[in-house]
Protein backbone atom coordinates (compact mmCIF):
# COMPACT_ATOMS: atom_id res chain seq x y z
CA UNK A 1 0.00 0.00 0.00
CA UNK A 2 1.11 3.57 -0.69
CA UNK A 3 2.24 5.50 2.35
CA UNK A 4 -0.29 8.14 3.35
CA UNK A 5 0.37 11.46 5.04
CA UNK A 6 -1.92 12.04 8.01
CA UNK A 7 -3.07 15.61 7.50
CA UNK A 8 -4.65 17.97 10.02
CA UNK A 9 -6.50 21.05 8.81
CA UNK A 10 -6.83 24.44 10.49
CA UNK A 11 -9.45 26.86 9.13
CA UNK A 12 -12.35 25.75 6.95
CA UNK A 13 -14.06 28.94 5.86
CA UNK A 14 -15.14 29.19 2.20
CA UNK A 15 -11.58 28.86 0.86
CA UNK A 16 -10.47 26.14 3.27
CA UNK A 17 -13.60 24.05 2.84
CA UNK A 18 -13.23 24.19 -0.94
CA UNK A 19 -9.68 22.88 -0.71
CA UNK A 20 -10.59 20.03 1.63
CA UNK A 21 -12.38 18.23 -1.19
CA UNK A 22 -9.39 18.67 -3.49
CA UNK A 23 -6.95 17.29 -0.92
CA UNK A 24 -9.29 14.48 0.08
CA UNK A 25 -8.99 12.98 -3.39
CA UNK A 26 -5.18 12.81 -3.33
CA UNK A 27 -4.26 9.11 -3.00
CA UNK A 28 -1.43 9.75 -0.55
CA UNK A 29 -3.27 12.06 1.86
CA UNK A 30 -5.49 11.01 4.72
CA UNK A 31 -7.27 13.93 6.37
CA UNK A 32 -7.55 13.00 10.03
CA UNK A 33 -8.74 16.15 11.80
CA UNK A 34 -10.19 19.59 11.15
CA UNK A 35 -10.25 22.63 13.45
CA UNK A 36 -12.05 25.94 13.09
CA UNK A 37 -13.03 28.46 15.74
CA UNK A 38 -16.38 29.28 14.11
CA UNK A 39 -18.99 27.50 16.19
CA UNK A 40 -19.95 24.11 14.76
CA UNK A 41 -18.16 24.60 11.43
CA UNK A 42 -15.32 22.12 11.99
CA UNK A 43 -17.71 19.38 13.06
CA UNK A 44 -19.90 20.00 10.02
CA UNK A 45 -17.00 19.93 7.56
CA UNK A 46 -15.43 16.93 9.33
CA UNK A 47 -18.65 14.95 8.89
CA UNK A 48 -18.70 15.84 5.21
CA UNK A 49 -14.99 14.97 4.82
CA UNK A 50 -15.56 11.63 6.56
CA UNK A 51 -18.13 10.76 3.90
CA UNK A 52 -15.82 11.90 1.08
CA UNK A 53 -12.65 10.26 2.43
CA UNK A 54 -14.25 7.06 3.70
CA UNK A 55 -12.17 7.31 6.89
CA UNK A 56 -12.98 9.11 10.18
CA UNK A 57 -12.19 12.83 10.34
CA UNK A 58 -12.51 14.49 13.75
CA UNK A 59 -13.68 18.07 14.26
CA UNK A 60 -12.39 20.55 16.86
CA UNK A 61 -12.98 24.19 17.71
CA UNK A 62 -9.35 24.88 18.64
CA UNK A 63 -5.96 24.24 17.10
CA UNK A 64 -4.45 23.23 20.44
CA UNK A 65 -7.06 20.56 21.11
CA UNK A 66 -6.66 19.14 17.61
CA UNK A 67 -2.87 18.77 17.66
CA UNK A 68 -2.96 17.31 21.19
CA UNK A 69 -5.69 14.80 20.39
CA UNK A 70 -4.95 13.39 16.94
CA UNK A 71 -1.63 11.98 15.64
CA UNK A 72 -0.69 13.65 12.36
CA UNK A 73 2.30 14.16 10.06
CA UNK A 74 1.44 17.52 8.54
CA UNK A 75 -1.00 20.38 8.79
CA UNK A 76 -2.65 22.62 6.23
CA UNK A 77 -3.32 26.12 7.59
CA UNK A 78 -6.08 28.11 5.91
CA UNK A 79 -7.02 30.17 8.95
CA UNK A 80 -7.02 33.98 9.00
CA UNK A 81 -3.77 34.73 7.14
CA UNK A 82 -2.67 37.47 9.52
CA UNK A 83 -2.27 34.91 12.33
CA UNK A 84 -1.27 31.77 10.41
CA UNK A 85 2.46 32.25 11.02
CA UNK A 86 2.05 31.75 14.78
CA UNK A 87 0.28 28.45 14.17
CA UNK A 88 2.84 27.43 11.55
CA UNK A 89 5.78 28.09 13.86
CA UNK A 90 4.16 26.14 16.70
CA UNK A 91 3.31 23.22 14.41
CA UNK A 92 6.84 23.04 12.98
CA UNK A 93 8.29 22.95 16.50
CA UNK A 94 5.98 19.98 17.13
CA UNK A 95 7.65 18.24 14.18
CA UNK A 96 4.77 18.73 11.75
CA UNK A 97 5.27 19.63 8.10
CA UNK A 98 3.32 22.79 7.27
CA UNK A 99 1.63 24.43 4.32
CA UNK A 100 0.06 27.89 4.60
CA UNK A 101 -1.95 30.17 2.34
CA UNK A 102 -1.09 33.44 0.57
CA UNK A 103 0.23 35.84 1.81
CA UNK A 104 2.89 33.93 3.73
CA UNK A 105 3.35 36.81 6.20
CA UNK A 106 2.17 40.31 7.08
CA UNK A 107 5.33 41.58 8.81
CA UNK A 108 9.07 41.25 8.42
CA UNK A 109 9.19 39.57 11.84
CA UNK A 110 6.79 36.91 10.58
CA UNK A 111 9.02 36.37 7.53
CA UNK A 112 12.06 35.81 9.73
CA UNK A 113 10.04 33.61 12.13
CA UNK A 114 9.17 31.29 9.24
CA UNK A 115 12.73 31.17 7.88
CA UNK A 116 14.37 30.63 11.26
CA UNK A 117 11.86 27.95 12.29
CA UNK A 118 12.37 25.94 9.11
CA UNK A 119 16.13 26.15 9.63
CA UNK A 120 15.83 25.10 13.28
CA UNK A 121 13.38 22.22 12.83
CA UNK A 122 14.24 20.81 9.41
CA UNK A 123 10.58 20.11 8.59
CA UNK A 124 9.00 20.86 5.22
CA UNK A 125 7.27 24.21 4.75
CA UNK A 126 5.46 25.23 1.59
CA UNK A 127 3.31 28.17 0.60
CA UNK A 128 0.16 27.09 -1.26
CA UNK A 129 0.62 29.70 -3.98
CA UNK A 130 -1.04 28.35 -7.08
CA UNK A 131 -0.81 30.97 -9.85
CA UNK A 132 2.79 29.94 -10.66
CA UNK A 133 1.34 26.62 -11.87
CA UNK A 134 -0.99 27.98 -14.55
CA UNK A 135 -0.30 26.58 -18.00
CA UNK A 136 0.56 29.94 -19.60
CA UNK A 137 3.10 30.61 -16.81
CA UNK A 138 4.63 27.22 -17.50
CA UNK A 139 4.86 28.10 -21.20
CA UNK A 140 6.48 31.45 -20.41
CA UNK A 141 8.99 29.76 -18.10
CA UNK A 142 9.93 27.38 -20.89
CA UNK A 143 10.39 30.36 -23.24
CA UNK A 144 12.65 32.08 -20.70
CA UNK A 145 14.74 28.95 -20.17
CA UNK A 146 15.18 28.44 -23.92
CA UNK A 147 16.19 32.07 -24.47
CA UNK A 148 13.16 33.04 -26.57
CA UNK A 149 12.64 36.27 -24.62
CA UNK A 150 16.27 37.33 -25.00
CA UNK A 151 17.06 39.47 -21.96
CA UNK A 152 13.93 39.94 -19.83
CA UNK A 153 13.94 43.48 -18.48
CA UNK A 154 10.31 44.17 -17.49
CA UNK A 155 7.53 42.26 -15.72
CA UNK A 156 4.08 43.59 -14.90
CA UNK A 157 1.06 42.23 -13.11
CA UNK A 158 -2.19 43.24 -11.48
CA UNK A 159 -4.73 41.72 -9.14
CA UNK A 160 -7.89 43.85 -9.38
CA UNK A 161 -10.65 41.76 -7.86
CA UNK A 162 -13.85 43.72 -7.34
CA UNK A 163 -16.82 42.37 -5.42
CA UNK A 164 -19.82 44.57 -4.45
CA UNK A 165 -19.80 42.99 -0.98
CA UNK A 166 -16.83 41.40 0.77
CA UNK A 167 -16.82 39.57 4.12
CA UNK A 168 -15.36 42.59 5.91
CA UNK A 169 -16.94 41.85 9.29
CA UNK A 170 -17.54 38.80 11.45
CA UNK A 171 -19.73 37.93 14.41
CA UNK A 172 -17.87 38.21 17.70
CA UNK A 173 -19.84 35.35 19.23
CA UNK A 174 -19.85 32.71 16.48
CA UNK A 175 -16.90 33.98 14.39
CA UNK A 176 -18.91 33.60 11.19
CA UNK A 177 -18.25 36.08 8.38
CA UNK A 178 -20.59 38.96 7.54
CA UNK A 179 -20.86 40.82 4.22
CA UNK A 180 -22.04 44.30 5.29
CA UNK A 181 -24.03 46.61 3.05
CA UNK A 182 -25.24 49.31 5.48
CA UNK A 183 -23.61 51.79 7.83
CA UNK A 184 -25.52 50.24 10.75
CA UNK A 185 -23.77 46.92 10.26
CA UNK A 186 -20.34 48.56 10.48
CA UNK A 187 -21.27 50.07 13.86
CA UNK A 188 -23.15 47.03 15.17
CA UNK A 189 -21.53 45.94 18.49
CA UNK A 190 -22.15 42.29 17.59
CA UNK A 191 -19.59 42.51 14.79
CA UNK A 192 -15.85 43.11 14.58
CA UNK A 193 -13.48 43.92 11.72
CA UNK A 194 -12.40 40.81 9.80
CA UNK A 195 -8.87 40.03 8.70
CA UNK A 196 -9.93 40.90 5.16
CA UNK A 197 -10.96 44.42 6.13
CA UNK A 198 -7.56 44.94 7.74
CA UNK A 199 -5.73 43.50 4.71
CA UNK A 200 -7.73 45.52 2.19
CA UNK A 201 -6.60 48.74 3.85
CA UNK A 202 -3.36 47.95 2.01
CA UNK A 203 -4.31 45.71 -0.94
CA UNK A 204 -0.70 45.45 -2.11
CA UNK A 205 -0.31 42.77 0.59
CA UNK A 206 -1.80 40.44 -2.05
CA UNK A 207 1.02 41.11 -4.52
CA UNK A 208 2.44 37.56 -3.98
CA UNK A 209 -0.12 36.15 -6.44
CA UNK A 210 1.58 38.25 -9.13
CA UNK A 211 5.16 38.09 -7.86
CA UNK A 212 5.27 34.30 -7.52
CA UNK A 213 4.63 33.46 -11.20
CA UNK A 214 6.63 36.42 -12.50
CA UNK A 215 9.71 35.63 -10.39
CA UNK A 216 9.49 32.00 -11.47
CA UNK A 217 10.03 33.30 -15.03
CA UNK A 218 12.55 36.11 -14.49
CA UNK A 219 14.59 34.57 -11.69
CA UNK A 220 16.28 36.71 -9.06
CA UNK A 221 14.67 38.30 -6.02
CA UNK A 222 13.18 41.72 -5.41
CA UNK A 223 15.73 43.95 -3.68
CA UNK A 224 14.13 47.43 -3.91
CA UNK A 225 10.54 48.68 -3.84
CA UNK A 226 8.61 51.97 -3.92
CA UNK A 227 4.84 52.15 -3.63
CA UNK A 228 1.97 54.65 -3.81
CA UNK A 229 -1.67 54.14 -2.89
CA UNK A 230 -4.93 56.02 -3.04
CA UNK A 231 -6.36 57.51 0.14
CA UNK A 232 -7.70 55.36 2.99
CA UNK A 233 -11.40 55.36 2.08
CA UNK A 234 -12.99 53.79 -0.99
CA UNK A 235 -14.26 56.11 -3.71
CA UNK A 236 -16.79 53.45 -4.73
CA UNK A 237 -18.14 52.69 -1.26
CA UNK A 238 -17.60 55.40 1.38
CA UNK A 239 -18.49 52.91 4.14
CA UNK A 240 -15.26 51.01 3.51
CA UNK A 241 -12.03 52.39 4.94
CA UNK A 242 -9.82 50.66 2.38
CA UNK A 243 -7.50 51.89 -0.34
CA UNK A 244 -8.96 51.27 -3.79
CA UNK A 245 -5.55 50.81 -5.39
CA UNK A 246 -1.87 50.49 -4.56
CA UNK A 247 0.90 50.27 -7.16
CA UNK A 248 4.47 49.16 -6.47
CA UNK A 249 7.54 49.71 -8.64
CA UNK A 250 10.29 47.20 -7.90
CA UNK A 251 13.74 46.16 -9.03
CA UNK A 252 15.26 42.69 -8.79
CA UNK A 253 18.75 41.25 -8.60
CA UNK A 254 18.66 40.21 -12.29
CA UNK A 255 18.17 43.79 -13.58
CA UNK A 256 14.42 43.44 -14.14
CA UNK A 257 11.92 46.21 -13.41
CA UNK A 258 8.57 45.12 -11.99
CA UNK A 259 5.30 47.06 -11.85
CA UNK A 260 2.54 45.51 -9.74
CA UNK A 261 -0.83 46.77 -8.56
CA UNK A 262 -3.66 45.43 -6.43
CA UNK A 263 -7.14 46.55 -5.45
CA UNK A 264 -10.40 45.01 -4.27
CA UNK A 265 -12.91 47.81 -3.66
CA UNK A 266 -13.23 49.72 -6.93
CA UNK A 267 -15.33 48.42 -9.87
CA UNK A 268 -13.17 46.77 -12.50
CA UNK A 269 -14.22 44.33 -15.21
CA UNK A 270 -12.88 40.77 -15.48
CA UNK A 271 -10.40 39.50 -18.03
CA UNK A 272 -10.78 36.43 -20.21
CA UNK A 273 -9.70 33.19 -18.49
CA UNK A 274 -7.95 34.86 -15.52
CA UNK A 275 -10.77 37.01 -14.15
CA UNK A 276 -8.99 39.42 -11.78
CA UNK A 277 -5.37 38.81 -12.86
CA UNK A 278 -3.22 40.24 -15.64
CA UNK A 279 0.46 39.64 -16.49
CA UNK A 280 3.07 40.82 -18.98
CA UNK A 281 6.72 39.97 -19.70
CA UNK A 282 8.94 42.12 -21.94
CA UNK A 283 12.27 40.92 -23.29
CA UNK A 284 14.74 42.03 -25.94
CA UNK A 285 13.38 39.41 -28.38
CA UNK A 286 9.75 38.84 -27.37
CA UNK A 287 6.83 40.16 -25.33
CA UNK A 288 3.89 38.19 -23.94
CA UNK A 289 0.78 39.24 -22.07
CA UNK A 290 -2.54 37.85 -20.91
CA UNK A 291 -5.91 39.29 -21.93
CA UNK A 292 -6.74 42.79 -20.71
CA UNK A 293 -10.52 42.25 -20.85
CA UNK A 294 -13.11 39.75 -22.03
CA UNK A 295 -12.70 41.21 -25.55
CA UNK A 296 -9.18 39.94 -26.29
CA UNK A 297 -6.90 36.95 -25.77
CA UNK A 298 -3.43 36.09 -24.53
CA UNK A 299 -0.84 37.17 -27.05
CA UNK A 300 2.79 36.96 -28.16
CA UNK A 301 4.97 39.44 -30.06
CA UNK A 302 8.36 38.54 -31.50
CA UNK A 303 10.78 41.26 -32.59
CA UNK A 304 10.28 42.03 -36.27
CA UNK A 305 6.99 40.18 -36.45
CA UNK A 306 3.32 40.75 -35.61
CA UNK A 307 1.19 40.11 -32.54
CA UNK A 308 -0.10 36.52 -32.39
CA UNK A 309 -3.19 35.43 -30.44
CA UNK A 310 -2.33 32.49 -28.16
CA UNK A 311 -4.57 29.98 -26.42
CA UNK A 312 -2.25 29.00 -23.58
CA UNK A 313 -4.96 29.07 -20.90
CA UNK A 314 -4.56 27.98 -17.28
CA UNK A 315 -5.08 24.21 -17.49
CA UNK A 316 -2.40 21.82 -18.68
CA UNK A 317 -4.16 20.05 -21.58
CA UNK A 318 -2.12 16.90 -20.93
CA UNK A 319 -3.04 16.67 -17.24
CA UNK A 320 -5.61 14.10 -16.05
CA UNK A 321 -9.18 15.23 -15.41
CA UNK A 322 -8.87 15.31 -11.61
CA UNK A 323 -6.00 17.81 -11.94
CA UNK A 324 -7.66 20.06 -14.51
CA UNK A 325 -10.88 20.10 -12.48
CA UNK A 326 -9.18 21.55 -9.38
CA UNK A 327 -10.03 25.16 -8.47
CA UNK A 328 -8.20 28.16 -9.96
CA UNK A 329 -8.04 26.61 -13.41
CA UNK A 330 -6.51 23.37 -12.18
CA UNK A 331 -3.69 25.15 -10.33
CA UNK A 332 -4.80 24.20 -6.81
CA UNK A 333 -3.71 20.61 -7.34
CA UNK A 334 0.00 21.37 -7.79
CA UNK A 335 0.81 22.74 -4.31
CA UNK A 336 -0.79 19.58 -2.89
CA UNK A 337 1.25 17.32 -5.13
CA UNK A 338 4.51 19.19 -4.46
CA UNK A 339 3.93 19.16 -0.70
CA UNK A 340 3.30 15.41 -0.68
CA UNK A 341 6.36 14.70 -2.85
CA UNK A 342 8.60 16.83 -0.64
CA UNK A 343 7.50 14.98 2.50
CA UNK A 344 7.60 11.44 1.10
CA UNK A 345 10.81 11.86 -0.92
CA UNK A 346 12.60 14.29 1.41
CA UNK A 347 13.01 16.91 -1.31
CA UNK A 348 12.77 20.69 -1.24
CA UNK A 349 9.20 21.97 -1.73
CA UNK A 350 8.59 23.96 -4.90
CA UNK A 351 7.39 27.06 -3.03
CA UNK A 352 9.76 26.67 -0.10
CA UNK A 353 10.16 29.10 2.77
CA UNK A 354 12.65 31.30 0.90
CA UNK A 355 10.47 31.68 -2.17
CA UNK A 356 7.50 32.26 0.12
CA UNK A 357 9.06 35.17 2.02
CA UNK A 358 10.58 36.54 -1.20
CA UNK A 359 7.00 37.15 -2.35
CA UNK A 360 5.74 38.40 1.03
CA UNK A 361 8.57 40.75 2.06
CA UNK A 362 8.38 43.02 -1.03
CA UNK A 363 4.64 43.45 -0.39
CA UNK A 364 5.23 44.21 3.29
CA UNK A 365 7.87 46.79 2.45
CA UNK A 366 5.63 48.21 -0.29
CA UNK A 367 3.06 48.96 2.41
CA UNK A 368 5.75 50.73 4.44
CA UNK A 369 6.82 52.67 1.35
CA UNK A 370 3.23 53.74 0.68
CA UNK A 371 2.90 54.98 4.25
CA UNK A 372 6.14 56.94 3.78
CA UNK A 373 4.98 58.66 0.59
CA UNK A 374 6.70 56.29 -1.84
CA UNK A 375 10.09 56.11 -0.14
CA UNK A 376 12.49 53.56 -1.63
CA UNK A 377 12.78 50.47 0.58
CA UNK A 378 15.44 47.76 0.62
CA UNK A 379 14.50 44.08 0.88
CA UNK A 380 16.85 41.80 2.85
CA UNK A 381 18.24 38.55 1.49
CA UNK A 382 16.68 35.85 3.66
CA UNK A 383 19.01 33.19 2.29
CA UNK A 384 22.07 34.68 3.99
CA UNK A 385 22.62 32.89 7.29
Amino acid sequence: MEKKIRLGWLGVGPRGQGLVGCYAHHPQIQIVAIADYARGRAEEVAAWATAVCGTPVKGFQSYEEMVRSVPMDAIMITSDPDCQVDYAVDAMHRGLHVMTEVPAAFSMKQCWDLVNTVRATGVKYQLAEQTRHWNFVRQWRNMAQSGEFGKIYYAEGEYLHYEPRWDLLREKDTHYSVKPSTAEEFSDPRYEMSWRYKAFQNPIYYMPHELSPLLSITGGRICKVSCFGTRLGSYDNPLIQCRDLQTALMYNTDDVIFSLRAGFTSPYGPKSVLGAHWYQIKGSKATVETSRSTLDSMKLYRAGGEWEAKNWGTEDPDAPDYVREADHGGADFYPISNFVDAILNDTEPDMNVYRAVETAAPAIMAVESSKAGGALMEIPDFRIK
